[in-house]
């Protein structure tokens, strides 16, 4: 197995242009993850779904992605295409979003339906 991470985010910034100037969601975010399960909790606001919206390419219009590397297993995920991003999305990376009562089944176990090696 490699010690390569699985997931690289070098200098992330996810940037709203509106007509009264630019909202960063977003301001320079690094981090390197490995082969564990990872969760991101902050207060309301600090960009945690912008985070993850922008590694897996899925940030609004008006919302611009930019980094000096988003990488996943190997495959540049800022020059992906839409075949090769639906490959991986929901396969390989996803994320729960904030309500998990929404995003979750309540009858299976939260292993369960995070781990797709489990049965």
């Amino acid at each position: 197995m490699s010690d390569d991470p699985l997931l690289q985010v070098d200098r992330m910034f996810v940037d709203f242009h509106t007509r009264t100037g630019v909202v960063e969601a977003v301001r320079g975010i690094s981090f390197s993850v490995g082969r564990e399960k990872v969760g991101i909790v902050g207060e309301s606001g600090s960009g945690k779904s912008m985070t993850g919206k922008g590694i897996l390419g899925l940030v609004p219009n008006p919302g611009v992605v930019r980094a000096d590397r988003i990488s996943f297993d190997g495959v540049n995920l800022l020059n992906a295409d839409a075949t090769r991003m639906r490959s991986i999305r929901g396969r390989r990376i996803s994320m729960v979003m904030q309500d998990p009562k929404y995003s979750l089944n309540p009858v299976m176990t939260v292993g369960r339906q995070i781990d797709v090696h489990q049965s």
